[in-house]
């Protein structure tokens, strides 16, 4: 019994959160001796933990943190915490993060961690995002680290009553390493004959869950103004999400079944990325967006809206454009000055690049050493 490795908990809403982001960090701690779990909401992010041989355990979370299914989410997630005696919780997500620190709370877990994946509430938000801000800041009173991922965040959440320390880390990382190819022209090819696109096409890709937020429709709207111009122009949109049906719907009435490509989730982002010209993301909310980093990576210039988290990655007319929400004529514009330029489109995807650095993988992983190191004494 004395030999028994202590026990972590990773806790978001759903799985997909945590095989996307945090198998590097859950794999840091493995290597250490510790026993690491998965709490969350079953989706298929479940089959990568899984494989991981990481234990999970499901809890039906409802994303909508006033829904009344969490508090008997809550309660299971209390008892099984008060169960597995954890010494550490890495809480996510605004819905794990608070039913996660007000579990671990109550259960006496000695250490809390809570990263921040983009407040709700942020410069130019709804009146309704505010609610969220006495939340977190009441739940910081739990919260021995808080991570915040964008400078905006970081800025705000100084003034929380966290225990110990808030602290600016920029991102989950990424291993650059995987958009490397020695034969990028072959995938090239490859993957857009797979694909349907022509070799002389101009390729948009936008990769993110399809929902109000991501906003993809901002896109299609300005692909449709400048279909006549450019007959060449397609783009690749690669995700899933409740939104799907509506978005394949508006592609539909606005003519555009030849040029967009739905091709919902996938694991070779490297290589559709390689195939593609340019990365756009046109959120009205992030945090630090894992697709753009990817697509810094990748070499390609961004077409991004310009909000929070999204200003921490484009560097404006430098590695990619900032558009304003839901301004069509803007971002048409970018766009046409990509294909109308190709040692723009050439130059900018080299700063991508080079910026990319910064979000390596080996970067942030000894940072967060360090917390889990300092919250573990």
């Amino acid at each position: 019994m004395l030999n028994q490795p202590k026990k972590i908990a990773f806790i978001a809403t759903v799985y997909r959160h945590l095989e996307a982001f945090h198998l590097p960090f859950i794999h840091l701690l493995k290597e250490k001796g510790y026993e690491v779990h998965a709490i969350s909401r079953p989706d298929h992010g479940k089959d990568g933990l899984v494989r991981e041989k990481i234990p999970c355990h499901d809890i039906a979370f409802h994303r909508n943190p006033f829904h009344p299914s969490n508090v008997s989410a809550l309660h299971r997630l209390y008892q099984l915490l008060k169960q597995q005696n954890y010494q550490m919780v890495h809480v996510h997500t605004p819905v794990g993060g608070i039913l996660g620190r007000l579990a671990a709370w109550k259960t006496t877990v000695p250490s809390i961690i809570y990263t921040a994946h983009g407040f709700h509430f942020y410069k130019g938000g709804k009146v309704f995002n505010w609610l969220f801000y006495p939340i977190e800041k009441y739940f910081a009173k739990m919260t021995d680290s808080l991570i915040t991922i964008n400078k905006e965040d970081f800025n705000r959440a100084r003034c929380f009553p966290v225990k110990k320390q808030v602290l600016y880390i920029p991102g989950v990382g990424m291993d650059t390493s995987a958009f490397q190819f020695q034969n990028e022209s072959d995938i090239r090819k490859e993957k857009r004959i797979e694909l349907g696109f022509a070799d002389q096409d101009f390729v948009l890709i936008c990769v993110a869950e399809i929902n109000k937020n991501k906003n993809q429709i901002q896109l299609l709207r300005a692909i449709e103004s400048l279909k006549d111009r450019y007959p060449f122009l397609k783009c690749l949109i690669v995700g899933e999400g409740r939104g799907e049906t509506k978005l394949r719907k508006k592609a539909s009435k606005l003519l555009l079944e030849e040029r967009i490509k739905f091709c919902g989730f996938r694991r070779d982002i490297p290589e559709l990325l390689i195939s593609s010209d340019v990365l756009c993301l046109l959120s009205k909310r992030e945090g630090l967006p894992k697709a753009i980093m990817e697509g810094l990576a990748a070499k390609k210039p961004i077409i991004a809206t310009d909000i929070r988290g999204n200003r921490d990655l484009v560097l404006h007319e430098s590695n990619g454009f900032l558009v304003p929400v839901n301004d069509i004529t803007s971002t048409a514009s970018s766009i046409s000055k990509l294909i109308d330029d190709p040692f723009l489109k050439a130059t900018m995807g080299k700063k991508s690049k080079e910026l990319s650095k910064n979000y390596d993988l080996q970067v942030i992983l000894p940072q967060m050493e360090r917390v889990y190191e300092h919250s573990l004494l």
